[in-house]
């Protein structure tokens, strides 16, 4: 298998090109790909059952992009190739377990497989701006969750009094926020839980910081290296990904989502360029785990917005794209994956209400059912409740020809159960709440969560147990038997 050393030097020594360049090259190669593997939409009627010959010229495409292509790197303004065989033995060779965490607190990192009988692994966490001196209450009610195998962290938009200026700072806040971290699993009773540090600055310098087995970063947890749009790398994630192969932390790819319209192209395109970043997520990074493709359109990109997509005509169903790449990367890799970018309304009705339940319910369902992992949750008990209902839905046996049926009985249910909430209710934000802590006061970002969930006291509002229970009576009268999976 090509050596990370190996890639560094390509990166230095490979064919320069401008970046304008390189996004012209990509978008006349994913068309001509398009043309040649013959790729379009296949049927509405089949949109969870797809040919597996269909799903395989889809992944051939994706190798193809990048044996032909190769992948940026925009630090260095170079291209890196690979051959066929470089890509396939790469991808082939990657880890189907992971050992993560120490002690009681260790875990085993699978990969699923479509209709697995297994029980889904999980993780959840930061990925947010959160205050110093609040941070390790709110980590350690995430790490409290038993079934969450690893917890990943957090930004700082200020450290000890500073706002985040330059390289010093944001390597001290690297250091800071995994300090914190330790130090949060411990108060969740979870103190060898695996930990996984967000990036702060993507400097390797700011990257690499971290790394401490006493105090920091051990070689059990984990870093966040996400490949970038357009197949393109950076050599600061190159330099930590050596250090950290080195060091044995594992690592996973955030960067696996695609936009249509961008030089990609079409629909079509965005899948492609999805399914060549989970291999160069591990190619060039080894990221031993990989998100779930998250193709969008550049209308929800810039909004921040994730809203239900509707089958129109000139569009393609999002539940075919997503099985597509999701099922090419399963049967053809060893990749670990972390949910499949099935979307509803996740906010519709406010982040606890029934509805909002229910489509994240619905979601988790074909995800579990597709063969991947699950992460997620907007509280700790949101956390808890999803992975009930993936087990439950794992011992229901559902299979993929059932999946379609249930989905269209949840959504059924949410239209009916949205005309019996209050309007106010229904504007809830629907989105990247996220992107909310970048633009206002904490607490306000702050305020739907704790309306429904005590970080100091770690327990669930009244609201949001009841409202999960009513979710989960529905959910039984559909064969997945929340209340039986959680005993």
């Amino acid at each position: 298998m090509i050596s990370l050393l190996e890639v560094a030097d390509r990166a230095y020594t490979g064919p320069k090109a401008s970046e304008k360049a390189w996004n012209l090259m990509l978008f006349r190669k994913i068309r001509e790909l398009i043309e040649r593997f013959q790729l379009g939409y296949s049927g509405s009627d089949r949109y969870f059952n797809v040919d597996d010959e269909e799903v395989d010229r889809f992944f051939e495409a994706g190798v193809a992009l990048l044996s032909e292509l190769g992948v940026y790197c925009f630090t260095t303004n170079r291209v890196i190739h690979f051959n066929v065989d470089e890509v396939l033995t790469a991808v082939r060779s990657a880890f189907e377990e992971l050992v993560v965490g120490e002690g009681v607190d260790r875990r085993v990192i699978r990969k699923r497989r479509l209709e697995d009988t297994k029980l889904v692994n999980f993780h959840m966490g930061g990925h947010c701006p959160w205050p110093q001196e609040k941070a390790s209450t709110i980590m350690a009610a995430f790490a409290s969750v038993r079934r969450n195998d690893y917890i990943e962290g957090f930004n700082l938009t200020a450290i000890d009094g500073y706002e985040l200026r330059g390289d010093a700072f944001a390597a001290y806040a690297s250091r800071r926020t995994i300090e914190i971290m330790r130090e949060a699993v411990g108060r969740g009773g979870r103190p060898g839980m695996a930990i996984a540090l967000y990036p702060i600055l993507t400097r390797a310098g700011c990257m690499l910081a971290p790394l401490d087995p006493a105090n920091a970063l051990r070689r059990s947890d984990g870093v966040l290296l996400s490949t970038q749009r357009d197949l393109k790398v950076e050599d600061n994630f190159i330099q930590t990904a050596i250090i950290l192969e080195r060091y044995g932390s594992f690592r996973l790819n955030g960067g696996t989502s695609s936009v249509i319209g961008g030089f990609c192209g079409p629909t079509e395109g965005a899948m492609l360029e999805t399914i060549a970043k989970h291999l160069v997520g591990w190619i060039c990074y080894r990221d031993h785990f990989s998100y779930g493709p998250n193709v969008q359109t550049q209308a929800e990109l810039l909004s921040g917005r994730n809203p239900l997509l509707r089958v129109k005509k000139e569009d393609l169903p999002p539940n075919w794209v997503t099985y597509v790449i999701a099922r090419a990367i399963q049967r053809n890799t060893n990749l670990i994956v972390f949910g499949a970018g099935f979307r509803g309304e996740p906010g519709v009705g406010g982040s606890g209400s029934v509805t909002s339940l229910l489509s994240l319910a619905r979601n988790i369902v074909a995800t579990t059912v597709l063969g991947s992992n699950v992460s997620g949750g907007f509280t700790p008990y949101h956390g808890e409740w999803l992975v009930q209902v993936s087990d439950a839905t794992v011992k229901a046996r559902v299979k993929g020809e059932e999946v379609k049926g249930i989905m269209e009985r949840i959504d059924n249910v949410i239209q009916e159960k949205r005309l019996e909430e209050p309007m106010s209710t229904n504007r809830a934000f629907v989105g990247d709440r996220r992107m909310m802590a970048y633009r206002m006061d904490f607490d306000e970002y702050m305020k739907p969560l704790t309306a429904l969930y005590d970080f100091e006291r770690q327990k669930p509002k009244d609201s949001l147990v009841q409202n999960m229970g009513e979710a989960s009576s529905i959910l039984a009268d559909l064969g997945i038997d929340v209340e039986t999976a959680a005993s």
